[in-house]
């Protein structure tokens, strides 16, 4: 058989049958992305931040590069946690990304006071920081332990 791997493994589910459904997704967002709500503030984290390393072209370079590179591995994390079932292993992935999303929040505000960055620039990726820290921190949330 020709579709057939070498190891002789062929995977087969309802999602790949014609004429049935695909996997379950969330539920569909107001503006229409299927994406789960937590990755889009993520993804916005990330391009805010890479506007505001943009304003900060009189900074010195580590803290720009700090910027960018911490807030594109928020929404590479959250990614990623969302692949994982394990709760507990998600859970720690979301923790990092958590961890993550501070510092970014915390190289906002000192930009902003260092007064390197317009406030015009630095308010929405500072207001995106705190709405994602939001929602990553129900999300980490360990369970109750049953006593």
């Amino acid at each position: 058989m020709p579709d057939t791997p070498p190891f002789a493994i062929v995977f087969h589910g309802p999602y790949r049958e014609p004429g049935l459904p695909g996997p379950p997704r969330d539920p569909q967002p107001v503006d229409g992305d299927p994406r789960p709500m937590v990755y889009r503030q993520a993804l916005a984290l990330a391009a805010r931040a890479f506007e505001v390393a943009e304003h900060a072209s009189d900074e010195r370079f580590h803290l720009r590069d700090q910027l960018d590179r911490k807030a594109a591995l928020v929404p590479q994390l959250i990614a990623q946690g969302l692949a994982i079932a394990d709760m507990a292993g998600r859970r720690a992935i979301y923790v990092r990304a958590r961890q993550l999303a501070t510092d970014c929040s915390a190289l906002f505000d000192l930009l902003g006071e260092r007064d390197t960055v317009p406030p015009d620039a630095l308010a929405p990726a500072a207001a995106i920081a705190l709405a994602l820290l939001d929602t990553l921190r129900e999300l980490t949330v360990p369970p109750p332990r049953a006593r």
